[in-house]
């Protein structure tokens, strides 16, 4: 079988550097809106451009072989459930013409994972709404042929199996999940496990995910991914 062909680059509107776009990506996975919105404002004016624009050219494109992952700055409060910087990413992204807009909520990283891919694996449904309401295509698959239904279906497969001691042992793709750097928890999501009550975070974000307009037909994808988990 050849090697698989590389992934071209994606196309930006700004051409930032890999230390701005590292120090961009680390403000959003560490959680400092402070920093984050002080880096962003600093950049728009470097380059003479809207701030949109320069969240939108915040994707990790070194080489795999230097530990790039392709993934935007999306990605990470989407993983680690950060609704106050997603939310704020988000707002700055909604200046955007429509396509680029739409292209980078649904920026696809290394592994094929788009933001919400890592929202729903994680079980995050502030973050999960947040993003489909922004624009998100809850139908797209990942390179393993997985869409966000099924990444949290198998999540709360796996908290449910957790519970009965029987582990998760036979997954068949391993789990791409970003953990919050920092001691501080985000209320939103300490909140949000409190309501649900005895239904599981990640069976919360699959019932809001297929209820949701915007996900119509993907009953089966769930059904399916309980099958096969």
């Amino acid at each position: 079988m050849s090697a698989s062909t590389p992934k071209p680059k994606p196309t930006v509107p700004v051409a930032l550097s890999f230390e701005a776009i590292d120090d961009l990506i680390y403000d959003a996975r560490a959680g400092d809106l402070e920093a984050l919105n002080t880096d962003i404002t600093t950049l728009a004016s470097q380059h003479s451009c809207p701030e949109s624009h320069i969240v939108a050219s915040a994707i990790d494109m070194e080489d795999e072989s230097e530990g790039g992952t392709g993934s935007c700055v999306l990605h990470f409060p989407a993983a680690n459930g950060n609704s106050e910087i997603l939310n704020t990413l988000l707002q700055k992204l909604s200046t955007l013409d429509a396509a680029q807009h739409t292209a980078f909520i649904n920026h696809r990283n290394n592994s094929g994972n788009t933001p919400l891919h890592w929202a729903a694996l994680n079980t995050h449904l502030e973050c999960v709404k947040a993003l489909v309401e922004a624009g998100a295509d809850v139908a797209i698959k990942n390179d393993a042929g997985h869409d966000a239904v099924f990444l949290a279906e198998r999540a709360a497969w796996s908290a449910a199996a957790e519970e009965e001691g029987d582990g998760d042992e036979n997954a068949e793709e391993p789990q791409e999940i970003e953990m919050t750097i920092g001691e501080d928890e985000q209320e939103g999501d300490g909140q949000q496990k409190a309501d649900v009550g005895e239904m599981s975070a990640g069976r919360q974000v699959v019932e809001w995910l297929l209820s949701s307009e915007k996900a119509a037909g993907l009953e089966s994808s769930a059904t399916d991914g309980e099958k096969s988990a």
